[in-house]
């Protein structure tokens, strides 16, 4: 895999290694600009890469005209294009800052070769990314100003800063300073890999969609919630006489339509009108207001003619009842979803699948596999999912835990010429249970250094024999053979919420030093599939 950040005057390609890591090779060009012609500058970049699979970056200012010209560059060089990312975008995936089921708002501050791109990022739970708004300053003191005043005016969650200028502590150092930043967190790790890591990364997230516009409205406090099941539009009430009733009283139901308090009539009282109460008799200007009485007028009755026979008969049975004149509602048939998937969340699972045309409705059935499970629910459930709750959630979201569960959907439609009755299926596997654990590093009385590892289990589990590996240099170890092991913790059972302290020499070093913890199987076996072992944060690996 591939990946490309394409810029103005800096071209970033980025290759995954044998070992998992990414390597960059940057090319300055002098001739030509990757955006505007990435024939030419990339003609020598791409040369021995014909068929690899590749994600493009773009500039988050680059319009659909320059993304059709690096995409045909680089089919015509021989490679597949799998994805075209926004460089803002892939920065927040480096950075971890795209998740499901979070709101977030993010300023990405981007260094080109003689350009800053400051970008403000809309985060949606259901894993949408929108770029709100994006501008190019030129490098200097006023992209630093321009930096202050998008913060102010957008008022983000965190700052992520993308770019070899900021690897440079002097200038990360300036953004934090901004009083518009106080309080706010300001992400530069690896700021030169951030776009072409973040675009490395972009096959994890199937299910990424990027939107341009303006980010939806969001209140700090919540609401009452929405009404799923709106009710019947119902025609407002007719006002029989624009003048109000004679008894004083608004049609509306907003107040008196001649007391001048609020929410009365549009039409002003005059003087000249008075509105008699119902007890009085009316006087001069009631009578006024009023329609003249009329005399009463004698009707002569009708002759209707000889009496009917009022025999009743033989007793007919009991009456039908009325006709509403309604036609009754035709019976709902069951059709298999398509595309059934889901995303998988520690403990919650978000279900997606493609909804027939005419279905407003579907049914959803779970059972849990795992029989051994306690504690956590009932065994099975059968819901309803309404089109439109579907549709605004981005999904259904099951809270189901971690263990295998077997879900059908099935969406109900009306159109009795379906004849095709059933549910789609799918099994999904148990997830293998956490242990987070976090290094420490403490200082004797004696002066020697202490390394200390909590290991700690969400359920309860049976812990595989581990290794604790010591690594220097700027990158974290990513397996055994990439520093030295300097600790084995031996296989045990670990109960659910107790912690599990392991203590040992740390060996002296200078520079930057980092524990990092591996299952002792290595990778040629299935003891790293038993649990999900992870740091509580990545940050606290380097110990120093």
């Amino acid at each position: 895999m591939l990946a490309i950040a394409g810029g103005h005057g800096v071209t970033r390609v980025g290759r995954t290694g044998p070992d998992g890591r990414p390597t960059m090779t940057v090319t300055d060009h002098t001739d030509a600009d990757a955006v505007a012609d990435p024939a030419t500058a990339l003609a020598a970049l791409l040369a021995d890469a014909a068929g690899a699979d590749v994600v493009l970056g773009l500039p988050a200012s680059a319009g659909r005209e320059e993304e059709d010209r690096l995409r045909d560059a680089v089919e015509d060089a021989g490679l597949h294009v799998r994805a075209i990312l926004p460089a803002p975008i892939a920065v927040a995936l480096h950075y971890g800052a795209i998740d499901e089921g979070v709101n977030r708002t993010l300023l990405v501050v981007d260094q080109a070769a003689a350009t800053v791109e400051l970008t403000v990022l809309d985060i949606a739970p259901d894993l949408t990314a929108g770029i709100v708004t994006t501008r190019t300053e030129p490098v200097g003191d006023g992209a630093l100003a321009a930096t202050a005043r998008e913060l102010a005016a957008s008022s983000p969650d965190a700052v992520l800063l993308s770019g070899e200028l900021y690897t440079v502590p002097a200038r990360r150092a300036e953004i934090e300073e901004l009083p518009e930043a106080r309080g706010l967190t300001v992400r530069c790790a690896d700021p030169e890999l951030a776009v072409v890591r973040g675009l490395l990364l972009r096959e994890d997230f199937g299910l990424l969609r990027v939107i341009t516009g303006p980010a939806p409205a969001r209140s700090r406090f919540p609401g009452p919630p929405a009404d799923p099941d709106p009710q019947p539009w119902q025609p407002l009430p007719q006002d029989p006489d624009p003048r109000g009733e004679p008894d004083g009283k608004d049609p509306w139901g907003t107040g008196s339509a001649a007391s001048g308090t609020p929410g009365e009539r549009d039409e002003p009282a005059r003087a000249d009108r008075t509105v008699p109460d119902a007890h009085d008799e009316p006087g001069p200007a009631s009578a006024s207001a009023r329609a003249p009485e009329r005399a009463p007028t004698e009707v002569p009755e009708p002759d209707l003619g000889p009496e009917p026979d009022l025999d009743p008969g033989p007793d007919p049975g009991p009456a039908e009842p009325p006709s509403s004149g309604l036609a009754s509602a035709p019976a709902l048939r069951a059709v298999p979803v398509t595309q059934l998937q889901y995303l998988r969340r520690d403990d919650h699972l978000l279900v997606l699948w493609a909804w027939p045309d005419t279905a407003l409705t579907a049914r959803v059935r779970w059972r849990r596999e795992d029989a051994t499970a306690t504690g956590d629910g009932p065994r099975e459930g059968d819901i309803s999912c309404r089109r439109r709750t579907y549709e605004h959630d981005g999904g259904l979201d099951l809270a189901l835990g971690r263990g295998a569960i077997t879900l059908t959907v099935e969406a109900l439609v009306a159109d009795p010429a379906v004849d095709t009755e059933g549910a789609a299926s799918l099994r999904i596997p148990a997830e293998p249970p956490v242990v987070e654990y976090e290094p420490a590093l403490r200082r004797r009385l004696t002066g020697a250094r202490v390394a200390t590892v909590t290991l700690t289990a969400r359920t309860g589990c049976d812990l595989p024999a581990l290794r604790i590996v010591h690594g220097l240099g700027r990158y974290r170890p990513t397996s055994t053979a990439e520093g030295t092991v300097v600790h084995e913790i031996p296989a045990q059972r670990l109960p659910a919420g107790t912690p599990l302290t392991v203590e040992f020499p740390f060996p002296g070093a200078k520079g930057p030093s980092w524990l990092v913890c591996f299952p002792a199987g290595g990778p040629d076996t299935d003891h790293d599939r038993d649990i999900d072992l992870r740091p509580t944060a990545l940050h606290r690996l380097r110990v120093t």
